[in-house]
């Protein structure tokens, strides 16, 4: 009898897919518990995350160990890369399952050291003062260390087994509601982050607030103190100055490129790639690097030109009124040209050879073909490529409040709005210019979207 029992166990294989995705489960819920509730006391907003920045900023708990705080994000996120990395690989499951469970014994060192090792007011501060969030990660992280256990036969066809019969008197979900389960998750997170903050957004508009104490209601007076205002008309010039040279200049360029690339030139690769690297910078990033370059005395422009005797005295770039948003729009532009260029190296791909040959057939030239045959092809990506300009013109923020601040002339609608809200503490006025920029970015996203389904309905 034992060993008929011992042998269907041998032909039951084990399911190491289980402890895998139980090694990513825990790691998400060790990552929320420090990011979304709180370490510290009873507010949310005493969470991990923000201990961890008074730690690395040497705030009021900057005699805590550094490596102590930034162990249990660190142990979420390698434990859910090795269940990923088991899920993905199933014959190195077990050694998943080992490794997430020595990250477990890895966090659970920083309650070690808080609560048998660690000496002094800071470390007695926080033992006293433990939040919900260090409670769940210390369960997690557990469980992290017991997820082992389902490597061993008996422990993994038993809970098998119980799976299978949960499963069996789960209620059976109809067909036509199984897409909407999956979408729900993520419908339910845009929500939250997005819609929930956007109607929030008009409300507040409509709201004296400072940020701190009780909004209170004023109806429409933002939006009239704002139309009135000449910073808004100096934002919205700057916003359509950056709208007309992004949907002109990175075009242009971009499609040029494009249509020279798409040939079997020599080094054509390593062209794109230089051409699109610039992409991969963030904005504050180019908007350093743009900043040395227009520096007065010592920038790239200025030296070359003093050195090559052009002239003793050029120009200030971003010191000077008539010219510091030009810069930035340059700037911009600069890295804007490589997305365009991939976006129609793309589209060029999908261009039927035969259309082309026909037109070479029929005896056009170049210019010829490129404006009757290929440009018309290359309408759905212009289409796309005129919207994405238009957007990322509208909310253009990075560069402008890196390089100048807003000054010299260079104020656009999404700095004007961060100026009010964060520097003069003015967030119900702050919101009036977010929803004037969120109602004319919403026009061109509705032709966009009109455009598009309009399309796909016809085709």
């Amino acid at each position: 009898m034992a060993t008929a029992v011992k042998s269907q166990r041998m032909r039951e294989p084990i399911d190491l897919a289980s402890a895998n995705f139980l090694a990513v489960f825990l790691g998400i819920v060790i990552l929320v518990a420090f990011i979304f509730m709180p370490w510290m006391w009873t507010e949310m907003k005493y969470n991990g995350a923000r201990l961890m920045s008074d730690v690395l900023t040497g705030g009021s708990l900057k005699n805590y160990n550094t490596w102590q705080i930034v162990l249990i994000p660190a142990t979420a996120l390698l434990a859910m890369g090795v269940g990923l990395w088991g899920l993905l690989a199933p014959h190195r499951g077990a050694l998943a399952s080992v490794l997430t469970s020595g990250l477990g014994l890895l966090g659970l060192v920083y309650y070690a050291d808080l609560y048998f090792v660690r000496e002094g007011e800071v470390a007695e501060y926080v033992r006293a003062n433990t939040g919900v969030g260090a409670d769940v990660t210390l369960i997690a992280l557990v469980g992290l260390i017991l997820q082992i256990v389902l490597l061993h036969p008996d422990v993994n066809i038993g809970a098998q087994r119980i799976s299978r019969r949960l499963a069996a008197r789960r209620p059976a979900v109809p067909q036509k509601l199984v897409p909407y389960l999956f979408l729900a998750a993520p419908l339910a997170i845009y929500l939250v982050w997005i819609i929930a903050p956007t109607i929030y957004t008009f409300y507040l508009s409509l709201t004296n607030w400072d940020g701190v104490s009780t909004p209170q209601y004023i109806g429409l007076r933002n939006y009239r103190v704002l139309f009135k205002q000449n910073a808004l008309t100096e934002s919205l010039v700057n916003n359509l100055r950056w709208l007309i040279a992004f949907v002109t200049v990175p075009t242009t360029l971009g499609l040029g490129l494009a249509l020279i690339f798409n040939t079997d030139m020599r080094g054509g690769r390593w062209y794109k790639v230089s051409f699109y690297s610039p992409l991969v910078l963030s904005w504050p990033v180019i908007a350093l690097v743009w900043a040395w370059v227009y520096h007065p005395t010592k920038g790239l422009i200025n030296s070359l030109v003093i050195e090559g005797g052009i002239t003793s005295d050029p120009p200030g770039w971003l010191a000077d009124r008539d010219l510091a948003i030009y810069c930035i729009i340059a700037a911009a532009t600069w890295r804007q040209v490589g997305y365009v260029m991939v976006l129609y190296l793309a589209g060029l791909k999908n261009v039927d050879p035969t259309l082309i040959d026909a037109g070479l057939v029929d005896g056009a030239n170049r210019w010829q073909l490129f404006r009757h045959v290929i440009f018309p092809l290359l309408a759905p990506v212009t289409t796309i490529v005129f919207v994405i300009s238009v957007i990322d013109s509208l909310r253009s923020f990075d560069l402008v409040q890196v390089m100048t601040r807003g000054g010299q002339g260079t104020r656009v609608l999404a700095n004007f709005m961060y100026i009010e809200a964060f520097n003069n503490y003015r967030m119900g006025y702050g919101a009036a210019i977010a929803v004037v920029l969120f109602s004319i970015s919403i026009v061109f996203v509705g032709i966009y979207l009109w455009r598009s389904l309009k399309d796909e309905l016809e085709y």
